[in-house]
């Protein structure tokens, strides 16, 4: 197909045309759907009016700060390579419109009756390269935010809460980015009339998704889901309490990468998925459902392999890492890595299934059972997984972890009690994990994470991205301190 110049310039022309037709409109209550949108004084009043007009690509809309809509919205136009569209909010600095918040967000509310249907969000994306942000959403009957098969969209900023299904859910999609979002109180569904999990963050069927950054705090479905084939999940620096299913799960989705994560459990029962715990903090699986032999259609040779799992801190769940799969007659979880993890009082600090571990690599791990009733192992057939250099704190479990490089008396962290009385998410962080002057995991690693890093799979950084001594230290945090300050990590609201 040849293109003449004329036609070439046709097409230039339309493009600028299309960027120069993006513009902000502007939504409020005490609005008049009837004016041009286009600042606070002409704003528009109703979510009816945005899902009911045309937009142009790249356009904003914008929901005043702290003002309250009920119903639902649909982002149906797309960005352009140069410029998001987007739905998110503003506030007034004298009589200038200013994108963003001050005091409180505004407010999505489906009032517990809407969506209609359970499996139907609040706020719907439909078209590429959109961006949700700084909104509160609340109260579906359904999900809260939900992208749907499309690329490079972002939900950045938002508050969400008590959901009857998922909190935001990212389906068949590339190249998605949820990060600074807090997530409480999803999943509800599942509790009250037994449907399936609901996670906090869902991410069914996608490709390249990035979670990192948000807190996920009491809530009864999975704390970050990816499932159901998503390949290439990166989950990072996210905090997680209280989350009753599991904390970060990845269950039939390759190539998954979770690092440097905090999850805790909570004393408070009403979250417990067993009798004196939350779920697992981080569990790999391959559930039946997603495969023929259980009703699916995902072939079965799309399982978690090549599970990256490092730099995590957990404390005070059921298992802080648990590799499961027993429920899956050909489950096998090749080349899956395991380094740098602090495992703290969970009921099991590792738990292991019977399954194939071809390939895979359990090295500078700590675990500290501390009180009575937690226990370091939980399943002795490693399957072929290598243990190396690991802090046992109840002696040598033997079988396939015995290693010349392990260490089994003399470690000390920050906070040696009070896991198991956790009540807030603000109760501990990972300072708390910090190895004591003098401990015994301190240089006592082995190098092979280090050597392996590159930018992809940084091993060679702790939790705070702080680069390890060599030899490494065992843990989620290295003992050596960092030239200037240590980064905080995420706070629930704040992120500082």
């Amino acid at each position: 197909m040849r293109l003449h110049l004329a036609h070439l310039l046709t097409i230039a022309g339309f493009l600028c045309a299309t960027s120069a037709e993006a513009a902000t409109y502007y939504v409020r209550s005490g609005g008049d759907d009837s004016a041009d949108g286009k600042s606070h004084a002409t704003a528009w009043a109703s979510l009816n009016k945005i899902n009911s007009y045309s937009f142009a690509p790249g356009d904003r809309v914008l929901l005043h700060e702290g003002d309250r809509w009920v119903g639902t919205v649909k982002v149906d136009w797309g960005g352009t390579a140069s410029e998001r569209s987007v739905l998110g909010a503003y506030y007034l600095d004298g009589s200038t419109e200013v994108q963003g918040y001050r005091t409180s967000r505004p407010i999505i509310d489906g009032e517990d009756r809407l969506p209609t249907g359970r499996y139907d969000p609040l706020v719907a994306v439909t078209a590429a390269r959109v961006r949700i942000e700084n909104l509160r959403v609340e109260n579906s009957e359904g999900r809260a935010i939900g992208v749907v098969s499309v690329n490079e969209a972002q939900v950045f900023g938002c508050s969400v809460s008590n959901m009857y299904g998922s909190g935001i859910h990212i389906l068949k999609s590339q190249g998605s980015l949820v990060e600074n979002n807090f997530v409480t109180l999803a999943g509800l569904g599942n509790k009250t009339d037994g449907v399936p999990w609901g996670a906090a963050i869902d991410i069914p069927g996608s490709t390249s998704t990035v979670v990192r950054n948000n807190t996920v705090s009491e809530t009864w479905g999975e704390g970050i889901n990816a499932h159901s084939g998503s390949q290439y999940t990166l989950i990072e620096r996210n905090r997680l309490f209280a989350v009753h299913s599991a904390g970060i799960y990845s269950d039939a989705a390759p190539d998954t990468t979770i690092r440097r994560n905090i999850v805790l459990g909570t004393s408070n029962s009403a979250w417990w998925r067993g009798t004196s715990a939350v779920g697992p903090g981080i569990a790999v699986n391959n559930e039946p459902y997603h495969y023929p032999v259980g009703g699916g259609s995902q072939s079965v040779s799309v399982q978690s392999k090549r599970a990256k799992i490092y730099g995590n801190l957990v404390a005070n769940t059921a298992s802080g890492i648990a590799i499961w799969g027993n429920s899956l007659a050909e489950s096998s979880f090749d080349d899956m890595l395991i380094y740098n993890n602090t495992l703290v009082d969970n009921n099991n600090q590792i738990s292991m299934s019977n399954k194939p571990k071809p390939g895979a690599k359990f090295f500078n791990n700590i675990l500290l059972s501390l009180s009575s009733g937690t226990r370091d192992v939980d399943g002795m057939s490693l399957g072929g997984l290598v243990a190396k250099n690991n802090y046992y704190s109840q002696g040598d479990p033997g079988g396939g972890y015995v290693n010349p490089g392990n260490r089994f008396t003399g470690l000390k962290i920050a906070k040696m009690s009070g896991w198991r009385t956790l009540t807030s998410v603000d109760q501990a962080s990972w300072r708390d994990f910090v190895l004591s002057s003098g401990s015994a995991g301190i240089a006592a690693g082995d190098d092979e994470p280090r050597r392996t890093s590159d930018n992809a799979n940084n091993y060679a950084l702790d939790y705070n991205t702080a680069e390890h001594s060599s030899p490494m230290d065992m843990g989620g945090l290295t003992f050596a301190t960092p030239a200037g300050p240590r980064p905080m990590a995420p706070t629930a609201l704040t992120g500082t």
